[in-house]
């Protein structure tokens, strides 16, 4: 009778045993690989923001074509922030990342796109689109900055086309709806 009760604690232990073994292996598995998932994640994430930027920067030169031209985009930011800045003329994007873009601490042309990345703790990835053949404003406003940070539904952005200014380059200007 004795010989039995040991047999069952003798399964209890190894039932123990060999669940926190498998939980160690899986524990040193996620280790190795949640570093390379992440890095992977952020690519895509950098991806998807060059995406967008293209899309805005496709609507800005479509309504240059034509005074009083207007378009309308659904802009989603789901990582990072974007930011039109009318005084430099530029719109960019930056993401803070465990993935290196491009060389760190110098500017790397991507078509129209200049991509920055730089380190400090994390990567920071900015990705920028500048206008030098337009004027940029923000709700009319050629001095202010706007900052579109993370949000869960998209912003919608105008883009509107306001002619000439008085130096001959195109006005456009950038709202949100």
């Amino acid at each position: 009778m004795r010989s039995g009760v040991n047999r069952r604690g003798q399964i209890w232990v190894e039932t123990v045993i060999y669940t926190l073994i498998g939980m160690a292996v899986i524990g040193l598995v996620l280790a190795g690989a949640l570093p390379k998932i992440n890095e992977k994640k952020d690519s895509l994430v950098i991806g998807r923001s060059i995406e967008a930027l293209g899309n805005i920067d496709d609507k800005i030169y479509a309504v240059s074509d034509a005074s009083g031209s207007r378009r309308v985009i659904n802009l989603e930011v789901k990582s990072g922030s974007l930011v039109i800045n009318p005084a430099t003329e530029t719109i960019s994007w930056t993401i803070d990342s465990s993935f290196a873009y491009s060389e760190v601490d110098k500017s790397v042309s991507f078509g129209k796109l200049n991509i920055t990345t730089t380190k400090k703790g994390n990567y920071k990835v900015r990705l920028e689109l500048k206008y030098n053949n337009f004027d940029l404003n923000y709700n009319g406003q050629n001095v202010n900055e706007k900052r579109f940070n993370v949000a869960p539904t998209p912003y919608i952005l105008v883009i509107n086309n306001k002619g000439r200014d008085e130096t001959g380059r195109i006005s456009i200007d950038l709202s949100e709806a």
